[in-house]
């Protein structure tokens, strides 16, 4: 076949399809039948994560966190642990732990950067003589304790951070 025909036929398209073999039936488009069989809904459910790969991923949950805080001025750090949380929180109770860890001091340095701005430049300035040493104590400390709870991750231990908001319990 040759011409326009040839352009929708499935067997000249398909560059997998063996000469003379049959190939499997395209199920067709749109709702089920009455009476289909129905799929299996825990043929969906998220698989299990291995124990390496959950420590890996606890560990990278903060790792990146902390180099997000550092690249983007402490703005931007809660988006890396949020993506990884979301993408494995079911598969693992200790991403699903670590991550909602490293969140909750994310948005709680987020929060204290944008109180230290707001507050210093309400009081024309003056507010960051007090805000600007406690938003560094705890940029640092946010900097020190992401690096302890990524080795704790790695080990394999749930480490709880202190000094934050719950904002994800």
């Amino acid at each position: 076949m040759t011409g326009p025909d040839a352009v929708c036929d499935p067997e000249v398209m398909n560059d997998t399809a063996q000469p003379g073999a049959s190939q499997a039936p395209v199920p067709p488009l749109g709702p089920a039948p009455q009476g289909a069989p129905q799929p299996d809904p825990a043929a969906y459910a998220p698989r299990p994560m291995l124990e390496s790969e959950a420590r890996t991923w606890s560990m990278l949950i903060h790792i990146l966190a902390l180099a997000a805080v550092i690249l983007s001025g402490g703005f931007l750090g809660f988006v890396v642990p949020l993506v990884i949380w979301m993408i494995f929180r079911e598969r693992s109770a200790l991403v699903d732990f670590h991550g909602k860890q490293n969140l909750n001091l994310q948005l709680t340095l987020l929060v204290v950067s944008a109180a230290a701005v707001v507050i210093g430049v309400i009081t024309v300035g003056f507010g960051f003589l007090l805000t600007g040493p406690l938003w560094l104590a705890y940029s640092i400390y946010a900097l020190v304790i992401s690096i302890i709870a990524g080795v704790r991750a790695n080990s394999g231990q749930y480490y709880r951070i202190g000094f934050t908001i719950q904002f994800i319990k």
